[in-house]
């Protein structure tokens, strides 16, 4: 069954397409929900019914580790063909994606200087001679170009419309028509968890254009809430965006290894999908830092793609395709950590982090499981698209 996909919300920021430009991302869409739904599944038969019985009577034992199956099943031509055509259409994905936006910037770039010439409700903070971690600098992750830190100039929101528009489609419509997919989940989970809490000062760290920061505003409206992140043109895009909307929330450029806020400052610290799109050591600095910034008796809370532990070897191989094949060069690195080791070392008590596996229907809702599921559910397939909310409380 395909996911009910419409075009992302016509938000004032939003870049439109025309004519042409949506036929060729709902062209893209559609393949990829094909993909989805009929080519990747059919890795797994490739695997049990061809490559594990060929290579358990060569070597006479079963293969030993992901890297190993990958080695395996990137010689046969049925992955070498889906793997060729995924990585096509990530790239035609973000090529369709900027010729729109491009077309559109001066425009986008003047609606965004009218939006903040008023008088904002909420703030943006950019830094001079800011220093791109090179971590993202050196590669154009999951092949966005320029990935979340490109910056064309003084006035560029271009990272941020790309984003906005792009991430809806690369997701198969799951990110909801707002982009705050993730972030509306994370609230949902918070709520069901502490039903009677009340955050007083939330951040999102790696907030992008505030698709994470903003349901946190909506859902506490009292509450001080900041979105940091390293993109000042996607900063700049995400405050317009969420002026626009009427959402209050403040956006400052930061590298979250090192944090300008003070210590013990904020009630809740978030993060959707970041880790994995950062090194290995700037993410345990990272968590470092938000256990500085936390409260005591605050909470940390997270999501993103789960970790491996749980994983037959094939899922593990389907799962970790994107670290090799598709700009994603840490990806592998993160699913090979654990939740309690990531927040232990930043002086969480590994006793008290806590982790709920999510599933998520065709409609893009989710449930919660206390242990993930041992096969891909019908959303899924292959693998792909489990995930993993996790957290501890800052004793």
């Amino acid at each position: 069954m395909a996911v009910l996909v419409t075009e992302p919300f016509p938000h004032a920021m939003m870049p439109r397409a025309d004519h042409d430009e949506l036929a060729r991302q709902n062209a893209t869409l559609a393949f990829k929900l094909h993909m989805t739904d009929n080519v990747y599944p059919g890795d797994q038969l490739v695997y049990e019914r061809k490559t594990l019985p060929q290579f358990e009577r060569k070597a006479r034992r079963t293969p030993k580790d992901k890297a190993e199956v990958r080695h395996l099943q990137m010689q046969e031509p049925y992955t070498q063909m889906w793997s060729s055509i995924a990585r096509t259409l990530q790239e035609m994905l973000w090529n369709n994606i900027g010729e729109c936006v491009e077309r559109q910037l001066p425009d986008l770039m003047d609606k965004a200087d009218d939006i903040l010439s008023r008088r904002t409700i909420g703030t943006l903070r950019l830094k001079e001679n800011f220093v791109q971690p090179r971590y993202l600098s050196a590669v154009d992750i999951h092949c966005m170009p320029g990935s979340y830190g490109a910056d064309l100039g003084e006035r560029d929101v271009m990272a941020g419309a790309v984003y906005d528009r792009g991430a809806y489609y690369y997701a198969k419509g799951l990110t909801g028509p707002m982009c705050d997919g993730t972030g509306r989940a994370l609230v949902w989970v918070f709520k069901e968890m502490f039903p009677t809490w009340k955050p007083k000062r939330i951040l999102d760290v790696g907030c992008g254009l505030g698709g994470s920061t903003l349901p946190w505003a909506q859902a506490f409206p009292d509450a001080e809430v900041h979105g940091v992140d390293v993109g000042a043109a996607m900063l700049r895009y995400g405050h317009a965006r969420a002026e626009t909307l009427g959402i209050k929330a403040h956006f400052s450029q930061q590298n979250a290894e090192e944090l300008d806020f003070k210590d013990n400052y904020f009630d809740l610290v978030a993060t959707s999908g970041v880790f994995h799109e950062t090194s290995g050591r700037a993410s345990r600095a990272m968590m470092r830092e938000i256990f500085r910034v936390l409260k005591p008796g605050g909470l940390s809370m997270n999501s993103d793609i789960p970790h491996q532990h749980h994983n037959s070897l094939h899922d593990q191989f389907m799962l970790d395709w994107d670290a090799h094949y598709n700009a994603e060069p840490f990806w592998a690195q993160w699913t090979s950590m654990t939740s309690d080791e990531i927040m232990g070392q930043a002086g969480f008590r590994p006793a008290d982090v806590w982790e709920k596996w999510r599933d998520r229907d065709n409609k893009g809702n989710f449930t919660l499981h206390d242990r993930p599921k041992n096969h891909a559910d019908e959303s899924n397939k292959g693998g792909i698209g489990k995930g993993v909310f996790w957290g501890a409380l800052k004793a």
